[in-house]
């Protein structure tokens, strides 16, 4: 809640927290030291309210304050409808999660998830003999391989060392920004990163669009590769990592600040998936700890948690982004 103002009577400060919320901004009134103190509920609101409060105090009986008691009522009326509404809403989307219905309906509505998953899937089958194989000793990798990864790996087995993971982009492949994420090595990394991708992924496309969620996977997938391409380059070791999972975890970063600081988009959050994410985020992190490293090595393959770690930050910082820049210039409220 943000300061307004105060009024000195309580029918002022009643009615023009009625006018406000009739006006799209939640408010109310209440008694502080003798006087009446008018809060809205919303950050965003605070300039637009005052200024408000100013052509109150200068014309309270101005025929637009008439009747701003039903007016608010009626307003909050269809707020509690709609509420009812969108959370009906949420158990028909459960309950169809599953059925041919539920998915075709999704599909309309996120079209660039399917055709997401679509190439995800595609390249796995194209790519399957090589990343599959641990190393290409006996076999040169694909030219499909070759030319999705961050960097070809036969210029790596000509250049040796030093390690230049951006000898690729060099040449201005400049594809490879992006194409690391739809090569996966096995079935269980890319059924946990479809599953991700769809469900963290179609809420955005159905509420914001496919433009939007194109370039916020582009922005995601570019970084968090470069991010581990850096890695990579300050240990001094090749990596031929691939993958949606930074992207994936970008859109849960996205997902879980929009719905602690703008929740107006109503975004829904599977708590068993986003448990499954970051219990594998936490695993993963600790299999290159050493201490644990000898004992998780031979279990889970190495990960690259650098392009976990800055998809999900770089995930919540655009979705942050917006709220900061419209705080930007507003005045204190003196509290």
């Amino acid at each position: 809640m943000r300061q307004v103002g105060t009024l000195s009577t309580p029918r002022d400060a009643q009615r023009f927290a009625a006018w406000l919320t009739s006006q799209q901004m939640q408010a109310h009134a209440e008694e502080e030291n003798g006087s009446w103190v008018v809060w809205v509920r919303d950050e965003d609101h605070l300039a637009r309210a005052r200024e408000a409060l100013a052509h109150y105090t200068a014309q309270p009986n101005d025929p637009r304050y008439q009747g701003a008691e039903q007016a608010a009522q009626a307003r909050l009326r269809e707020q509690e409808e709609r509420l009812r509404s969108a959370a009906a809403k949420v158990v028909e989307m459960r309950g169809r999660w599953g059925s041919g219905a539920g998915a075709a309906g999704v599909s309309r509505r996120a079209p660039l998830i399917f055709a997401l998953m679509a190439a995800a899937i595609l390249a796995a089958i194209v790519t399957a003999d090589d990343t599959m194989r641990e190393s290409a000793a006996d076999k040169p990798p694909g030219a499909i391989y070759r030319s999705l990864v961050f960097v070809d790996p036969l210029l790596a087995l000509q250049i040796r060392a030093p390690v230049d993971m951006w000898a690729s982009l060099k040449r201005l492949e400049w594809w490879r920004l992006v194409t690391p994420i739809f090569v996966h090595y096995g079935p269980v990394h890319l059924i946990l990163n479809l599953m991700w991708l769809y469900s963290f992924g179609s809420q955005i496309e159905d509420r914001r669009g496919s433009r939007f969620l194109l370039l916020l996977v582009l922005s995601l997938a570019v970084v968090s590769n470069v991010g581990q391409a850096l890695e990579a380059s300050f240990r001094g070791q090749w990596q031929f990592f691939g993958g949606l999972s930074g992207v994936g975890y970008g859109l849960l970063g996205y997902l879980l600040v929009k719905n602690r600081y703008d929740p107006r988009e109503s975004y829904f959050v599977n708590p068993g998936t986003m448990f499954i994410a970051l219990l594998w985020l936490a695993v993963c992190l600790a299999r290159d700890l050493p201490g644990l490293a000898p004992l998780l090595a031979d279990a889970i393959p190495p990960i690259a948690n650098t392009a976990h770690i800055v998809g999900l930050l770089l995930g919540g910082a655009i979705a942050y982004l917006p709220l900061l820049v419209r705080r930007v210039g507003q005045p204190p409220d003196g509290m």
